[in-house]
């Protein structure tokens, strides 16, 4: 009888607690969490370990997140007779982009490729771009068929602000 008694008391006090499901941070342990939820849901690790002091982030590079931004380095023989085109096809080389078709089938860029040009960066993809374009050229990027096009600037854009001019 005490035994029973004493059951009645515990169960009464121990009976489970219905949680909402607006209230609860964390996912139910059979169902994984929703990797395309609202980042309001709950906190989710930036970080994972590789090694002893090693931490990699769980994002992407900005680099890998808009393909301008990547890192770039020129590094062309002076030795060899390329274009300016040539040069813009070697940097485009990995890249994930490509030049304009409309530009592969004409004379666009066939001036020599200037020798400061045949070492560059690092810097961006976008800065060496414009860089071998030049300050007549104007850089416009299709992201929908990732290709990289050129268009003529107005006359008057044409040269880049400098510091001195000669008279």
């Amino acid at each position: 009888m005490a035994v029973t008694a004493l059951l009645l008391t515990l169960g009464g006090c121990a009976s489970p607690r219905h949680a909402s499901p607006a209230s609860s941070a964390e996912p139910a342990p059979d169902r994984p969490a929703d990797i395309y939820a609202s980042p309001a849901t709950g906190p989710q690790p930036n970080v994972v370990r590789t090694g002893r002091y090693q931490l990699v982030p769980l994002a992407p590079t900005s680099g890998q997140r808009n393909l301008l931004a990547q890192a770039v380095t020129i590094d062309l023989p002076q030795s060899m007779s390329l274009t300016v085109r040539d040069g813009l096809v070697h940097v485009l080389r990995d890249s994930g982009l490509r030049l304009c078709p409309r530009l592969s089938q004409t004379g666009f860029f066939s001036s020599p490729l200037p020798a400061v040009h045949r070492e560059l960066g690092p810097t961006t993809l976008s800065d060496a771009l414009q860089v071998l374009a030049g300050p007549a050229w104007r850089l416009d990027v299709d992201y929908a068929k990732r290709t990289v096009c050129f268009d003529r600037r107005a006359r008057t854009a044409q040269m880049p602000p400098s510091g001195r001019q000669r008279s």
